[in-house]
Formats: C-alpha cells, sequence, structure tokens
C-alpha cells in the first residue's frame, strides 16, 4: 500500500510539470492559468 500511494505521488508530481504537447507545450498548472485569464469565469448577478 505504501508503494501506491508513493507511485501515485510520484505520477501527481510529474504530470503537473512535464510539457504535453496536446496543452501547447505547457505544463497542466500553467495551462489553466493562461485559461483563467483569457477565459474569466462568468458570475450571474441576478439575485
Amino acid at each position: 500500500e505504501a508503494m501506491t500511494d508513493i507511485a501515485h505521488y510520484i505520477v501527481g508530481f510529474y504530470n503537473s510539470v512535464r510539457l504535453h504537447s496536446k496543452l501547447g507545450n505547457l505544463p497542466p498548472n500553467a495551462f489553466e492559468q493562461q485559461l483563467a485569464i483569457k477565459q474569466p469565469i462568468a458570475v450571474s448577478e441576478k439575485t
């Protein structure tokens, strides 16, 4: 079980920093930041 936890941590960490060709050769974290800047979340003003 400990080995599985370690493997999940390594894969999660590595995938968050490695470049992904589908994301314009950006790591997922940087891609999400750019997407958030370009397309802000719409907020309804109705109450």
